[in-house]
């Protein structure tokens, strides 16, 4: 006869049953997780796309007194009336506001990866206007181009600091 079982020599499957407290514990229910940082992400996209397109408006070059201050270069007229590359500018601002929707959407990674080249794109697209749209003429940066550079930059920035860190 063995010392644990039935007399018939069947081995007894054990159970547990509640503690000696009284009853089993309650299974650990995970927290909501909360969506606060995902809605300031969208927003600041948001304002930072339609920033990105008001900058379109302002003086993309600094002449400064070289051709006189009636000579104002924007980024739908340039130098002579020609026509500026400020469509490029407005194509990124809808990139960053899509990929705000593409966050609050709950698609973060494909929102998170495209804020961040639109952001660079942004950049870049400041770095060559500036560098290489005006030609042999010398002159700085506007405070649109600024205003480019500065909003690419908080873009990257804000989607690395606000992103989710369980992609």
């Amino acid at each position: 006869m063995s010392p644990i079982g039935d007399p018939s020599g069947a081995p007894v499957a054990y159970t547990g049953g509640p503690p000696l407290g009284g009853a089993a514990p309650v299974a650990a229910v995970a927290a909501p997780r909360s969506d606060r940082k995902e809605l300031f992400l969208t927003a600041a996209l948001l304002v930072a796309a339609i920033v990105t397109g008001a900058s379109t408006l302002m003086p993309w070059r600094d002449y400064g007194q070289r051709f006189g201050n009636t000579t104002v270069e924007t980024g739908w007229n340039g130098l002579g009336d020609s026509l500026g590359r400020g469509w490029i500018i407005m194509v990124i601002a809808v990139l960053i506001a899509l990929s705000g929707v593409l966050i609050a959407a709950g698609r973060t990674r494909a929102g998170r990866v495209l804020a961040v080249l639109s952001g660079s794109a942004l950049v870049l697209a400041s770095i060559l206007e500036w560098g290489l749209g005006a030609g042999d003429v010398r002159s700085g940066p506007g405070i649109g181009l600024w205003v480019d550079l500065a909003v690419g930059v908080f873009v990257i920035v804000i989607v690395g600091a606000l992103g989710p860190l369980d992609d």
